[in-house]
């Protein structure tokens, strides 16, 4: 057997090859910084915060305040919101479904996509039974991304008829920002061969197809739209109402758009079991075809109504 004056040199030895050069750990260290700043860490909730509002109707709507989402809107016993099967409600991850929010950019882009604003907390500024106002600020995370100072506030009302919605940005920097932004809305369908989108504004619009690679710009011929595989269309200022005619439901949805937001987005990811492609359709209030500029002191207001 080696001597204990020998095991004590291999030990050494071996602990001094285990340790890294300056080098290498300096090396590593601008690695790390660099992915740190590139890619700031989302945080984490294991709870998350919900918010239930009812009107004298017995309407009923649940708001999240992570990613403000509106993630429920009952009326007649009918939800007419869905949330993906796939959804992560442990703050991991943006809620997928509902309403949630695409700010400060639309897509993919300079930053992580649809932004930053659905992996949020929001802070509560006002609530009511039937409302509730949240608000966003700008934060070190927000910062590593979009080096601009902001308020977004986002009010959610409960009416008699309709789910109301109104977001508002406004610049509190001292320099001009852009922005884009939709509500990236999942309604609950029967099944997607039941379903047809319709406004008269669709007939002749031009519309982005994202399903194409690269994505093409094409015309809709006109004004309805049926589904029969994926769909990841934005039709440029196609606004106003949008009727969401579904043969199993007594009446169509109705999601209007009085202010604010210029396009309709249309998205499903047809085929994706996994995502329940069958029990939604995403028809989206959006301005994403050219984006809000907005000076120091100035706002934007989007406004959305749900009217089943």
């Amino acid at each position: 057997m080696p001597s204990r004056s020998s095991l004590r040199a291999m030990l050494s030895a071996l602990c001094v090859s285990l340790i890294p050069s300056a080098e290498a750990f300096a090396i590593g260290m601008r690695a790390y910084a660099a992915a740190r700043t590139t890619t700031p860490a989302t945080p984490i909730m294991a709870d998350l915060n919900t918010i239930t509002l009812t009107n004298s109707a017995g309407d009923s709507s649940c708001v999240y305040t992570f990613g403000a989402c509106v993630t429920s809107y009952i009326k007649g016993g009918t939800d007419v919101l869905m949330v993906r099967p796939d959804a992560k409600m442990d703050g991991s991850k943006p809620i997928s479904g509902g309403i949630p929010h695409c700010f400060p950019q639309f897509g993919p882009g300079a930053m992580q996509q649809h932004g930053f604003a659905r992996n949020l907390e929001w802070e509560v500024m006002e609530q009511a039974d039937d409302a509730v106002v949240l608000r966003l600020c700008e934060s070190e995370y927000t910062l590593a991304m979009w080096p601009y100072k902001f308020e977004a506030k986002y009010a959610v009302t409960l009416k008699e008829d309709r789910l109301a919605t109104e977001l508002t940005v406004t610049n509190t920097d001292s320099k001009p920002f852009d922005f884009t932004a939709a509500l990236h809305s999942y309604w609950s369908i029967s099944a997607v061969s039941n379903i047809a989108i319709k406004a008269p504004a669709f007939a002749g619009a031009s519309f982005m197809d994202k399903t194409a690679v690269p994505p093409v710009k094409k015309k809709a011929e006109g004004s309805e739209i049926t589904i029969s595989g994926p769909v990841d269309s934005v039709y440029a200022g196609v606004t106003g109402d949008v009727q969401l005619v579904d043969s199993a439901r007594a009446r169509p949805l109705t999601i209007s758009s009085p202010v604010g937001w210029s396009d309709t987005v249309i998205w499903n990811p047809y085929g994706d079991e996994n995502m329940g492609y069958n029990s939604f359709v995403c028809v989206e209030s959006a301005q994403a075809s050219t984006p809000v500029v907005l000076g120091p002191g100035e706002y934007w207001t989007g406004a959305m109504d749900v009217i089943p």
